[in-house]
This record gives C-alpha cells, sequence and structure tokens, in this order.
C-alpha cells in the first residue's frame, strides 16, 4: 500500500483490505446515494465518449455531482473491460477498485501513526478498523464521502506527521470537488496547526485557496464536458445545502444526535479506548478535539446522517490505538487485566459488526430481484423489464442490466393501472398484484433486529416481503403474490 513498508507491515493494511472486501462479497449492489458515482462509472467503461447515452442525462438527480471519481475509478477497473467481463462481475471489479483505494489511503495514515507513535499504536488501528462495520463498509462503496474520506486519510498522516500545509491543501482540493463540508474541519484542523505554531495563518490560508482553486478548476473543466454545460458541482451543492437549506427535506435529527448515536455505533468498543487514549499521550489531543470540534459545528446542520461524520472516524480510531497499545505496554498484572478487557471490547465489536453486516447484505433487495430475473429467464428471450422506484433504489444499477437484448425502464409514478396498460413483459414492483400478472416470485428484504430470548440465537435479523416479480400473463389472469409465493431472496 505504501512504498518501502516491511511485508508485515503491509500484511496489517491486508487485514483491513480484508475485512472491505467481505462487506463486497456479502452486499455487492449499490443503493441510491451511491446511483449517480456507480451509473458513471458504468457509463465510463460501457459507453466511452458517446455522452449521450450516460445516465446522468435522463437522471441528473437534485444536484449535480463531479466526474472526477467516477473517471478515476473507471480507470482502476479499465482491465476488467479488456478481458470482456460480464456486468455483474463488473461490479465487483468496480467496488473492489474503490476499496483498494481507500485501503492505501488508510494506509498512509497507519503509516504516520507507526512512525511518530509506534508500530504496536499502527498495528492496533488496522485491528480496529478491520472489526469496525461502518469504514470497512463504505470503504468500497462510491460516494462522494468515500472519495472525501481517501483525501482525508492522507490529510490526516500528514496531520499526525506534524505537516501543517500539506493537510489544510488536501483538505481543500477534497472539499472543492468532493464534500464541500470538508470546509468544517479545515477550521479546527488549521486553529490546531496555528496553536502548534506549525504553519503561518496568511501562508495556510494562500495554500488553502491554491489548493481549492486547482482543485476546483479541475472539476470545472472535466464536468462541464460532462454535463454538457458550465458548472461546478461541488459549488451547486454547497448551495444547496446552505443558501436554499433543502438538505432538510431528507429529514432532520436532534443537535446532539452524532454524539450520542452515529459516534458510538460507528466506534463500538473503539469509543472507550479513545478516552484511554486522551490520558495517556498528550500528542493525540489536539487530533481528537479537532475530531470533536468538526462533529460539534456539523451538528449544527439539522439534517444528519452518520457518513456526513467519516472524515472524523479514522482520528478516532487513531486515538483509540494509542490507548490500546499504551494498555499492552503495561507491566503486571494490570497489563494482563487490560489485555483482557481489549480483547472483549474487541470481539464485542467484532459480533456487533456481524449483526450490522448481516442487516445491510438484507437491505438490497432490488439488486437481488435483478440478479434473480436474470437467473430465471432464458438469455435469448427479448423481454422488456420495468424497475419500480424500491427496487431501483435498493440495489439495481446499469452493472446489473446483464441482458443487451432486454429493455429496461425505470420511468417513475406509474400506478398499477398504468404498468397494466405498458404492457411490461416483466415487473419489479413494491406491489403485490397488478392487473393481468403472475407472481413468480418474491425477495425479502430487513424490517427490523429483534433480541430472542434462549435458547434461540439472541439477535435475529427479521426480513419482510419488499420487492415482487411479476410476469404479464398471456391470458390476462391477474395471480398476486402471496404468503405461497416462491422466494427469490
Amino acid at each position: 500500500m505504501t512504498v518501502g513498508r516491511r511485508p508485515a507491515e503491509l500484511a496489517w493494511d491486508g487485514l483491513v483490505l480484508g475485512a472491505v472486501v467481505f462487506h463486497v462479497w456479502l452486499a455487492p449492489y449499490t443503493k441510491v446515494e451511491e446511483s449517480f458515482n456507480m451509473q458513471a462509472v458504468h457509463d465510463v467503461l460501457v459507453h466511452g465518449t458517446d455522452l449521450q447515452q450516460y445516465d446522468h442525462y435522463q437522471f441528473p438527480g437534485s444536484v449535480p455531482r463531479t466526474f472526477l471519481g467516477a473517471l478515476a475509478t473507471a480507470a482502476l477497473a479499465s482491465p476488467a473491460t479488456a478481458i470482456e467481463a460480464p456486468p455483474l462481475a463488473l461490479l465487483y471489479v468496480v467496488r473492489l477498485a474503490i476499496g483498494v483505494a481507500s485501503v492505501a489511503a488508510h494506509a498512509r495514515l497507519r503509516a504516520a501513526v507507526g512512525r511518530e507513535w509506534g508500530e504496536a499504536e499502527a498495528r492496533c488501528l488496522a485491528v480496529i478498523t478491520a472489526v469496525q462495520f461502518h469504514l470497512p463498509f463504505y470503504m468500497s462503496r462510491s460516494l462522494p464521502n468515500t472519495f472525501a474520506l481517501m483525501m482525508a486519510n492522507m490529510a490526516h498522516a500528514e496531520a499526525v506527521a506534524g505537516s501543517g500545509y500539506a493537510c489544510l491543501a488536501l483538505l481543500s482540493a477534497a472539499a472543492a470537488v468532493f464534500r464541500c463540508d470538508l470546509l468544517v474541519i479545515i477550521a479546527p484542523m488549521g486553529l490546531m496547526f496555528l496553536a502548534q505554531q506549525r504553519v503561518c495563518f496568511f501562508l495556510a490560508a494562500a495554500v488553502c485557496a491554491v489548493a481549492a482553486a486547482t482543485a476546483a478548476a479541475t472539476s470545472v473543466a472535466v464536468d462541464s464536458v460532462m454535463w454538457g454545460r458550465w458548472l461546478w458541482p461541488e459549488f451547486e451543492v454547497l448551495w444547496f445545502n446552505t443558501a436554499e437549506n433543502k438538505s432538510s427535506e431528507w429529514g432532520t435529527s436532534p443537535p446532539l444526535w452524532y454524539f450520542y448515536s452515529a459516534l458510538p455505533r460507528a466506534l463500538l468498543g473503539g469509543t472507550l479506548l479513545v478516552g484511554v487514549g486522551l490520558v495517556v499521550e498528550r500528542r493525540v489531543r489536539a487530533l481528537v478535539l479537532a475530531a470533536v470540534a468538526f462533529v460539534g459545528l456539523y451538528s449544527i446542520l439539522p439534517h444528519k446522517e452518520l457518513r456526513f461524520i467519516f472524515p472524523a472516524l479514522p482520528l478516532l480510531n487513531a486515538a483509540a490505538a494509542v490507548g490500546a497499545a499504551r494498555c499492552l505496554r503495561m507491566k503486571g498484572a494490570v497489563r494482563h487485566v487490560a489485555a483482557l478487557a481489549i480483547a472483549g471490547l474487541t470481539v464485542g465489536t467484532a459480533l456487533a459488526t456481524a449483526v450490522m453486516a448481516a442487516a445491510a447484505a438484507a437491505n438490497y433487495p432490488g439488486g437481488a430481484s435483478m440478479v434473480g430475473l436474470h437467473r430465471y429467464e432464458a438469455p435469448s428471450l427479448p423481454l422488456s423489464v420495468h424497475i419500480g422506484n424500491l427496487a431501483a433504489t435498493t440495489g439495481v444499477s446499469r452493472f446489473l442490466e446483464a441482458n443487451r437484448t432486454w429493455q429496461y425502464s425505470k420511468e417513475e409514478g406509474l400506478q398499477p393501472d398504468d404498468l397494466a396498460l405498458r404492457r411490461f413483459d416483466r415487473l419489479l414492483t413494491e406491489l403485490h398484484s397488478v392487473p393481468g400478472y403472475a407472481c413468480l416470485g418474491v425477495v425479502h428484504g430487513f424490517e427490523r433486529v429483534a433480541i430472542q430470548r434462549p435458547p434461540r440465537f439472541p439477535v435475529q435479523v427479521m426480513r419482510i416481503p419488499k420487492v415482487y416479480v411479476l410476469a404479464r400473463s398471456l391470458d390476462g389472469v391477474t395471480v398476486p403474490c402471496d404468503g405461497k409465493a416462491p422466494l427469490w431472496g
């Protein structure tokens, strides 16, 4: 991952990569938040310079996004197109390409931790990250937050090493291109460097301005071509979320939600170890303070999602790793007690991750129904398939459109009678009955996590019918999906 590092240290990065690969295997499909970049990568790989075939012209989304992350990902995944990999296999390749890039960026942070604080601390960081759910799960996903996290991890590596200007430059570039909300972490990081006398205010401001302007100019040059009009996508996102304040339309959460809900779920057992790290190592305190300040400032915005605070998680994990490593260096009986406690926290985190991973795997009924339909039908049969809203937002992407002789439609707002009049051959829909259609199968999806009493396993992921696969009846008979419908997933 990082040139010049010993194979033994690279193996610890391999542990993080293994966790990422596990989540790709368990939940390969993508949801609506990832759709722009995933469809863009598909179009770059499949359609090349034929921009009129690109998905974003038909489904532009609420705000435009940059193509820079998609183009970089497509470049990494392009060898798979040279060997004409099937579309579903190409999906895995794209996910893995993003995952490898994310782990490489995380490896830079781990290397910096190893140089500055010790190899044991770096190894603990690998273990803490690998057993958590959220970072390994999202490190292979095509979210703007994931691309921003890559650059944030590289910036954090510079921060740990004391290179203030490089850190601020990387964060500024990422804010201009991928996530404008990284501006919120630049402020506390900049204040930290000023307090430590690692940067000069005016020179730091100039570095940030040049880095942001260079990144923005690159985005404008590329994205204006891809979108067919002059634009700077991340500025439009900033305007949408601040001046127009439309992000609240997606829901709001209490002011302290990040602190009492999001961070404990993301850090799991590492939450306690962060406190230990603050006590035993003075140098981590400023970084943790910057991360907490970032989360606190972000809490002002009413619309909250855990992925918005991804940049804070690696810093908090680094503090937790320092706490764990220092505890394991203690002498005598205290060391044994600390080792047992850390082992318990690690096992508890892994068990919680297993439950979350099982729940997440059940959260993509649309993708499962699309793959199931292609396996069920004869490839030579020409079909028209309508993909309903639920299926489209829970796993269906262009990578799953595996049959070139089929016609796929994601037309929105169609009622049951409209679907019947359009005479689609197959439907992937949340409706269990449509006039003139017969049930082929049903795909179950996540409902909730249930706590069970002994002797049953204490935790169970509960599923309910989510997506129904319907076929147009040749005789016009309606056969709804009921409790006896074949289970496709």
